[in-house]
């Protein structure tokens, strides 16, 4: 996951949530941008996911990066490593990144709906934790994903 999509489930207050569902790995560098970097800057959402870290809701790889290694670059590291299904990312710029080198991504909106699609939540929650993140999410996203939803139902 980068630090963007972490930080979005954080603030809209559902992260935990997405964590008991699904195993989050953080490289490294996303750490330091999330939490060490965070902290300095005086963020709260900087407590909460080292707090998640320490109660290993959200897991940090153990693989070391070059410092020059920022986070998006080292999230494709590790994703071509193996063991992973997606990168987690919202970000446009990125996921055009992603895309070119065959790497699957999934939006923060996306996981919501995933949770709904496999019954692991009812369609209100998916909807409500949607709803959470409809501020930090683009437009675009947000419709896609009710569009999706109503299908579905």
């Amino acid at each position: 996951m980068d630090a963007d999509c972490l930080i979005k489930l954080t603030k809209a207050g559902i992260k935990e949530k997405i964590c008991f569902c699904f195993t989050i790995i953080l490289s490294g560098p996303v750490k330091k941008e999330t939490v060490d970097a965070g902290k300095i800057k005086g963020c709260p959402d900087a407590e909460i996911i080292e707090k998640n870290i320490a109660e290993r809701l959200i897991h940090v790889a153990p693989r070391r990066y070059s410092s020059a290694i920022k986070g998006d670059r080292s999230l494709i590291d590790l994703y071509q490593k193996g063991g992973y299904d997606a990168i987690a990312t919202d970000d446009a710029r990125f996921i055009k990144h992603l895309k070119s080198l065959g790497v699957p991504f999934i939006l923060p909106g996306l996981l919501p709906y995933l949770l709904f699609q496999k019954g692991l939540i009812p369609e209100a929650q998916a909807r409500e934790w949607l709803e959470k993140l409809s501020s930090f999410i683009s437009d675009d996203e947000y419709s896609t994903i009710v569009i999706l939803m109503e299908a579905k139902t």
